[in-house]
């Protein structure tokens, strides 16, 4: 297997420009979100376990991001602290180089250190890469929300739109 072209690392407020950028190019493409616009950094701050949110760098150019991933908490309500939703965002031109893989294992590893129990992620079904990435990872599809909510954005604009939920359940912590 030839030697990773990147790098991962945790993210740094400087970073925010490229991860956004690279969030609104998913937005664009209208199979990433339910989102309409990318949100600032202090609410991204507010919306993800900022220990879990790592990018991927070019290893030439540690500023260059080409990807990212990051956990936030699935519910408000404290029985479920141990419940995350990941994202994974790959700029386009970085795809098809093993970015999006390392990142959600890395999330996967950060994860378990947290002791979080399980990942859930929130895929259009029409997301092929999506699913196939976290397959590969030992998500298992549990459900399907019908017409969840109307796509007012992007190629699907106007259309009611599915939303496939996969799981990956993680060691129990025994202290949680």
């Amino acid at each position: 297997m030839p030697e990773a072209t990147f790098t991962l690392r945790p993210i740094r407020p400087d970073d925010y420009a490229q991860v956004r950028a690279i969030y609104e190019m998913g937005l664009e493409s209208g199979h990433a979100t339910y989102e309409t616009q990318a949100p600032t950094w202090e609410q991204f701050t507010n919306a993800k376990i900022m220990a879990s949110v790592f990018v991927a760098v070019e290893n030439d150019d540690d500023s260059k991001v080409i990807g990212w991933v990051s956990a936030a908490p699935a519910s408000s309500r404290s029985v479920f602290h141990g419940v995350v939703e990941d994202s994974i965002y790959v700029h386009p031109d970085a795809r098809g180089r093993g970015v999006s893989s390392a990142l959600l294992d890395k999330l996967i590893e950060v994860c378990q250190d947290l002791h979080k129990w399980a990942i859930h992620a929130w895929i259009f079904p029409e997301n092929t890469g999506s699913i196939k990435l976290h397959e590969s990872r030992g998500f298992e599809k549990v459900g399907v929300y019908r017409h969840l909510a109307k796509m007012t954005y992007g190629e699907m604009a106007g259309q009611w739109r599915d939303t496939a939920v996969y799981e990956k359940l993680l060691p129990k912590p025994e202290h949680s």
